[in-house]
């Protein structure tokens, strides 16, 4: 593991580790010091830490969601991008593809 320290203007360091969480060959496992609310100009000072992909060549990831009911839906995503979202909502975003589609009759 590695510890990354950043520092600079708290709009600059907040883009970078945004840029850091979507990298999918990384792991940023913690962020330490960084206080929300500040104003962009503000220096701040962020301690992380990062670890390689154990795969970083693969492509596809299984999003895997749990509904209610307890029925479990898996969905198979290329590219994939997570963000962690404001009140423990987290962004999942990918590509998936059903290479059984017909192109001919494909909707406009």
């Amino acid at each position: 593991m590695l510890k990354l320290q950043v520092e600079g203007n708290a709009n600059q360091v907040q883009l970078f580790l945004m840029d850091l969480d979507r990298r999918p060959d990384l792991i940023v496992k913690k962020h330490e010091n960084f206080i929300q609310g500040l104003q962009p100009e503000d220096k701040i000072s962020v301690t992380c830490y990062v670890n390689r992909s154990p795969n970083p060549r693969r492509r596809m990831r299984i999003a895997q969601l749990l509904c209610r009911d307890g029925v479990e839906i898996q969905i198979p995503l290329l590219d994939v991008i997570e963000a962690d979202m404001t009140n423990g909502i987290r962004l999942i975003t990918g590509r998936s593809y059903d290479i059984f589609a017909d192109k001919k009759k494909r909707a406009i």
